[in-house]
């Protein structure tokens, strides 16, 4: 059982918690706050700051963001954080990504039908996600070779440390998931 409490939005009463529920639920394309935001939602100036910051790494930018998510899928697979893993799974699965791409991504990395520059930036972010003192020079050029800008390369790393952060997050309050 989660270890905070997770609010609804009939028991919100500051108006800026409000208004960012309003935008989660119109932004992530779900029609519903997950529960990690809901956790935060104690704190309006801290939930507003971990939206912004969600919104702005993965709904953002130049990458595309099913791509974000398989980032996210694949740390927390490797960190065992269940949370987000369960939650992007099914987010990529309403966002058109096929089940055999999806099981395949936890369970088969190397036979998963990737295109060999998404399995590159996957595992470029893994790594970044799990052992960043690991990222040698020689990762940065495989991405540019794979004709990655720099501008992506730091989106991935800002993935990488999005989705490490949240499982952090979610594993240190038992954060239960979100019935989808």
């Amino acid at each position: 059982m989660t270890h905070v409490p997770l609010t609804e939005y009939a028991e919100l009463k500051d108006p800026r918690a409000k208004a960012v529920y309003d935008e989660i639920q119109a932004d992530l394309g779900f029609g519903m706050v997950p529960n990690l935001f809901k956790s935060m939602a104690q704190s309006p100036a801290l939930l507003a700051a971990n939206w912004q910051r969600f919104r702005s790494v993965v709904l953002d930018g130049v990458l595309p963001r099913t791509l974000k998510e398989m980032i996210g899928v694949a740390i927390s697979q490797h960190h065992n954080s269940q949370y987000a893993l369960k939650v992007h799974l099914h987010g990529l699965s309403a966002l058109g990504i096929s089940e055999e791409v999806l099981r395949l991504l936890v369970s088969d990395f190397e036979n998963c039908p990737l295109p060999a520059r998404e399995k590159t930036v996957i595992r470029f972010g893994v790594l970044a996600g799990t052992r960043p003192q690991a990222l040698t020079a020689a990762h940065f050029e495989e991405l540019r070779a794979r004709g990655l800008d720099e501008i992506e390369i730091y989106e991935i790393l800002s993935t990488a440390n999005l989705f490490a952060s949240v499982n952090q997050y979610t594993d240190a309050i038992d954060l239960e998931i979100d019935r989808l």
